[in-house]
């Protein structure tokens, strides 16, 4: 029952909507009427600029990291914390304080697979760079490089409940973006950089 502690704790930490107050914070907009509408990083830097964007960012990973961290600190097993994990991200893209709307969990996973499995973590980070610098598109690189994490942790021999999560983390992604992946297929997708 103890376990069961750090993926509620999860949960309600990732609830808390980052890109939402850092967008208000500086620039009094509210990131679910502007821009792509998603209560996402990309969109307050979209919307807010690069002070919000960095500030939600930074809330978003710390939010992200605390339960595992904690999770991990108190030894709860592998498999408690890929679901303390899971919790964080079902926190992030579905808060109750934004009426169960929130941002797709990119930054969040990330976040989560640096304490998880960090080669892992370093794997999509050189995987997005690339595919940005070379196509422009955050939502693309983002899509691909989420299928980095667990192929990294398979490659590194992670515990067998960290890639099944990694998998199912990168299918979520998938699944969040599928609006993107429409604007991609027809050439409507913003890139950040021309």
């Amino acid at each position: 029952m103890n376990d069961l502690f750090f993926p509620c704790a999860g949960f309600v930490l990732g609830s808390i909507p980052c890109s939402y107050l850092a967008a208000r914070l500086f620039s009094g907009k509210d990131v679910r009427s502007e821009g792509s509408g998603n209560v996402g990083v990309t969109n307050v830097f979209r919307v807010a600029g690069r002070s919000a964007g960095v500030t939600a960012a930074a809330g978003d990973v710390l939010k992200s990291l605390l339960p595992v961290v904690a999770a991990r600190l108190a030894g709860s097993p592998s498999v408690w914390q890929s679901l303390t994990a899971a919790a964080v991200i079902a926190g992030h893209c579905y808060s109750p304080f934004l009426k169960f709307r929130g941002g797709k969990g990119v930054v969040s996973t990330v976040a989560v697979s640096l304490v998880l499995c960090w080669p892992a973590a370093l794997t999509f980070g050189a995987v997005w760079l690339g595919v940005y610098s070379a196509r422009g598109y955050v939502s693309l690189a983002s899509i691909i490089a989420s299928f980095a994490l667990p192929l990294g942790s398979v490659l590194t021999h992670a515990d067998r409940s960290t890639s099944i999560f990694f998998f199912l983390a990168s299918i979520f992604v998938l699944f969040k973006h599928r609006e993107n992946v429409r604007r991609l297929l027809d050439g409507t997708e913003s890139r950040m950089r021309k």
